[in-house]
């Protein structure tokens, strides 16, 4: 029996705040940054991780150093020592996926974004997580095989595909070579494609189709190629009015 896929069409009404509404005081993924864009009623992009011991927690980077002054994946880690860390040597702890899910509560909408592990079971894990979790989310990645898990454990899920015009290291070349033409579609079911905002007028000629999120919006050039091309955006920290995504001003 064919599953119907969730709705999605709450995914192209609100714009989507990078890692939340961070800031050089509030840091990237951290729980002030996510409620700052919850009080200002914009989404929520994030990051999920595996640690060493399974647990999923809330990080963009493989590695700890850019944010957290730790020379080691997170992988390599137990979640009892990621908890003793502080990104950006704030008071803010690195949040598990159960706790940013509590926290948010279906407040706004989420798009989740699973990174490339080294072992499989992280794309069950957060599966796991997300059916009892009441409230409207996607997930993503720019790994096409944990897109393809997700979307055959989950195939309700409203599920993107990360796409650039960079080679990715996450594929093989033959795999890379059908991305880019975006005729993986015979090979994962998805609602939209997530396309870097600087590919968008190459891109557009294939993604006509396709809904489209763009990212990273960070200038008013951006936005207005967005306008153009994009259904919805993931923006981040400072840009000045959102036009069609948005009148709201931070």
């Amino acid at each position: 029996m064919k599953v119907k896929r969730f709705d999605d069409s709450w995914l192209y009404k609100t714009p989507i705040a990078h890692r939340g509404l961070y800031d050089e005081e509030f840091p990237e993924n951290t729980k002030p940054a996510f409620e700052r864009a919850i009080e200002l009623g914009y989404g929520i992009e994030m990051d999920v991780q595996m640690t060493l011991d399974n647990v999923l927690v809330v990080y963009h980077d493989n590695n700890l150093k850019r944010v957290c002054g730790v020379d080691k994946d997170i992988r390599e880690l137990t979640y009892e020592e990621v908890k003793q860390l502080r990104p950006m040597n704030k008071q803010y702890p690195i949040m598990t996926f159960r706790e940013f899910l509590d926290f948010v509560d279906g407040r706004v909408p989420l798009i989740v974004e699973v990174k490339h592990q080294k072992r499989e079971g992280i794309e069950q894990l957060v599966v796991d997580e997300l059916r009892k979790y009441k409230g409207n989310f996607s997930v993503q990645s720019f790994n096409p095989n944990i897109v393809y898990r997700v979307s055959k454990i989950a195939p309700e899920f409203v599920i993107g595909v990360l796409v650039t015009r960079e080679r990715s290291n996450l594929a093989p070349w033959i795999i890379n070579k059908l991305i880019h033409r975006f005729a993986f579609r015979i090979y994962i079911k998805f609602n939209y494609l997530g396309l870097r905002v600087q590919d968008l007028p190459v891109c557009h000629k294939r993604s006509k189709k396709y809904k489209v999120v763009a990212w990273t919006i960070k200038t008013e050039e951006d936005i207005k190629i967005a306008e153009k091309y994009a259904n919805n955006i993931i923006f981040e920290k400072s840009v000045p009015t959102l036009s069609r995504f948005g009148e709201k001003k931070f």
